[in-house]
């Protein structure tokens, strides 16, 4: 019984609330602009995307073509080894290790 008193309320909610904003000048004038917007956003999107996947592609290429070794010099950045990577420590000391870090690195302390 309780579920039938559920779907009535939501269905007569569902009406007034559907009803009530297909009838507002407000609502429509909003969709309509939400979908121009979507539309206009759409096509100048597709340009943006497919060029700057070209872009990745291109730096994706070179970087992997590239003969010389990259490292930086905090040790956290490009390796060309084949060496797994570190993972960082977990819990409460890997974060305050991680923060100390990055105080260091703010304050201009040590490397």
């Amino acid at each position: 019984m309780n579920q039938f008193i559920q779907r009535v309320a939501n269905y007569i909610a569902n009406e007034l609330f559907i009803k009530g904003l297909s009838n507002s000048k407000t609502f429509q004038k909003f969709a309509v602009r939400t979908d121009a917007h979507l539309k206009q956003m759409r096509e100048s999107g597709h340009e943006s995307i497919h060029s700057k996947l070209d872009d990745l592609h291109k730096a994706a290429t070179e970087a992997a073509y590239s003969t010389g070794t990259k490292t930086n010099v905090s040790g956290a950045g490009y390796h060309t080894n084949n060496a797994p990577p570190i993972p960082p420590k977990g819990g409460f000391a890997g974060f305050v290790e991680a923060f100390g870090k990055e105080v260091r690195k703010d304050l201009g302390i040590g490397k």
